[in-house]
C-alpha cells in the first residue's frame, strides 16, 4: 500500500494552493524521506547554485510542484532498496537511476516542446512509469530467472517475455498498482501503454516512450539509430504531441547531451 505520507504529498502536488509549511510539517514525520528528498535536489539532474539544506528551502529554490516529484521520487527509491534476490536483480538493477532519467526527460521534452502538460505532471509520469516492477521484483527466483532467460533467447524486449510467460508485464501490473494507490486516471493509463502508445488516444503515454527510449540512448542500453528505426510508432507519437519530426530531434539530442555523466 502507499505510505500515508506519500499520499499525502501526491495529495497536495495536486493542489496548486497547498502552504509549503503543510509540506514540510509532513515530510518531517518521515526523516529517511527528507534525507533522500535533499540528496535528489542537490544532485547532478538540478545542477542549483546553493546546497539545499530544507524542504522549505527547497520549495523556495524549485517550487512546490516539483518539489512534489522529488519526494515521490524518494519515496520509490526507498521502496527499490527492500527488495533483494534474483527478481530485484532483473528489474531493479539500475532502476532508480533510470526513472530519474525519463523523469527528467519527459519534463524537458513537455517544457521546451510546447506540449500542454505541466512540467511537474510530466516529472510525476515520467517517474512513476515502471512503478510495475516494484511488483514483478518480488516474484519467485525461478520465475524470475525463467523470463529473463526466455528474453535472451528469443530475442524479444523485456516487455514481451514478461507477457509471453506471466500473461501480463509490468506496465499493466503498474497501471493496477496505481488504481491500488487511488493515483489520477492518467498516471494509470499512462503506466499501462507506455510501452504501446499507440494503443491510447492519450498523448502523455508518447511522451514517456519516447522519454522512456531517449534514457535508455543515455543509459547506453540503446543506439540513436535503433531508436529512430521505429519510424512508424514514432511518426504516431509525434504526430499525437503535435511535435515537429526536426524540432523533436534537436530537444532529443539537446537532452542527451545534458543527460551525460548523470
Amino acid at each position: 500500500m502507499l505510505s500515508e505520507t506519500a499520499s499525502m504529498v501526491m495529495d497536495m502536488m495536486r493542489r496548486p494552493d497547498t502552504d509549503p509549511k503543510a509540506l514540510a510539517g509532513v515530510v518531517s514525520e518521515d526523516p529517511g524521506l527528507t534525507v533522500q528528498t535533499l540528496h535528489l535536489c542537490n544532485s547532478p539532474f538540478y545542477s542549483l547554485p546553493v546546497e539545499v539544506t530544507s524542504i522549505d528551502h527547497a520549495v523556495r529554490l524549485l517550487g512546490l510542484p516539483t518539489v512534489c516529484g522529488i519526494l515521490m521520487a524518494a519515496y520509490l527509491h526507498n521502496l527499490m532498496t527492500r527488495f533483494s534476490g534474483e527478481g530485484a536483480r532483473i528489474w531493479l538493477t539500475g532502476a532508480r537511476r533510470h526513472v530519474l532519467h525519463v523523469a527528467d526527460c519527459a519534463q524537458h521534452l513537455a517544457v521546451h516542446g510546447g506540449l500542454d502538460l505541466p512540467k511537474s505532471q510530466a516529472w510525476t509520469l515520467g517517474l512513476l512509469h515502471d512503478m510495475g516492477k516494484l511488483v514483478l521484483a518480488q516474484l519467485d527466483a525461478e520465475t524470475a530467472r525463467a523470463v529473463e532467460e526466455f528474453a535472451l533467447v528469443s530475442g524479444l524486449p523485456m516487455v514481451d517475455a514478461e507477457w509471453q510467460l506471466l500473461g501480463t508485464d509490468h506496465a499493466e501490473v503498474g497501471s493496477l498498482l496505481a488504481q491500488r494507490w487511488e493515483l489520477p486516471e492518467i498516471i494509470a493509463d499512462t503506466v499501462r501503454w507506455h510501452h504501446r502508445p499507440e494503443r491510447i488516444d492519450e498523448p502523455t503515454a508518447g511522451l514517456v516512450f519516447v522519454a522512456d527510449a531517449l534514457a535508455r540512448v543515455a543509459e547506453g542500453r540503446r543506439s540513436w539509430s535503433a531508436f529512430l528505426e521505429e519510424e512508424t510508432r514514432l511518426s504516431l507519437v509525434l504526430q499525437e504531441l503535435t511535435m515537429d519530426r526536426h524540432a523533436f530531434t534537436a530537444l532529443a539530442r539537446t537532452w542527451l547531451e545534458s543527460a551525460k555523466g548523470r
